[in-house]
């Protein structure tokens, strides 16, 4: 399987209503969520939008996590559940590479650059312990989808990985069973460098919140709202319905199973 023939701007969500039809505007309801959000943070506490007290004083809107009511599967789900749910698969691959894309304007990769190409990934990959993109998030599913693809730019490779392809296609044949029996993937980062991953739901909504809030880190809050105005009122809608439905929840349930509450309104 080829890039040339992979479109995320093409309706696949049919049940879906319309400017969320496609892996790009899901990917764009993310990463807009998180845009808003940061705003309002940093209106509340500019010099710590992420510190003491914030959460609590947000509008309900963002005090939970509606849109990861959507590709949260739960803790049971295996590679088999993610490969029949193309929402999750696709709005992580999507988001991966539309980040590849905003960072490539600046890393302009060089072909077969060997020394660029090891301080990219080194980038791509790490977290707290050397400068990288994503420092503390919880983002390995990202970190690898993006390392695979700066390993195809920088080799000029248009023939995707193999787990590249299972997010496209959810084969299970793609998969496989690691020692401890979950379903798994292997990402070919560079050489004999294969990094095997499990496929758990929590990784899936880590990374692709992961992915939105380092995009908006990159571009800017300001700049991403612009870029998608025309979705501010229909994610807000979205947003203010599955708020009101998780604070009536947590009224009514106990910590425990609030825990398990899924605050997905629905369309």
């Amino acid at each position: 399987m080829k890039m040339e023939e992979v479109d995320f701007s093409s309706p696949v969500f049919s049940d879906h209503p319309g400017g969320w039809q496609t892996p790009s505007d899901l990917v764009a309801g993310f990463t807009l969520a998180w845009a808003l959000e940061l705003k309002e943070r940093v209106r509340l506490s500019p010099s710590s939008p992420s510190g003491p007290g914030v959460m609590e004083r947000l509008p309900v809107r963002y005090r939970y996590d509606t849109l990861g009511g959507l590709i949260d599967l739960g803790p049971m789900a295996t590679g088999a559940t993610f490969g029949r749910s193309p929402v999750v698969r696709l709005t992580a691959l999507c988001g991966a590479w539309e980040l590849f894309e905003h960072m490539n304007r600046t890393w302009r990769i060089r072909p077969n650059d060997f020394d660029q190409f090891s301080n990219l990934l080194s980038f791509v990959t790490g977290g707290l312990d050397r400068p990288s993109l994503y420092r503390d998030e919880s983002a390995d599913i990202s970190k690898c989808l993006l390392a695979v693809r700066v390993r195809r730019s920088s080799m000029q490779m248009d023939e995707l990985d193999l787990a590249e392809q299972w997010f496209l296609t959810g084969d299970d044949d793609l998969t496989f069973q690691d020692a401890r029996g979950n379903d798994s993937l292997q990402f070919h980062f560079s050489g004999m460098h294969i990094v095997p991953l499990p496929l758990f739901s929590h990784q899936f909504v880590s990374a692709i919140w992961s992915t939105a809030r380092v995009t908006v880190n990159q571009l800017g809050p300001d700049r991403v709202i612009s870029m998608h105005s025309e979705r501010v009122d229909s994610l807000t809608d979205l947003l203010d319905r599955g708020g009101e439905k998780a604070r009536a929840a947590e009224r009514e349930l106990t910590p425990m199973q609030f825990q398990h509450f899924n605050n997905w309104p629905g369309w």
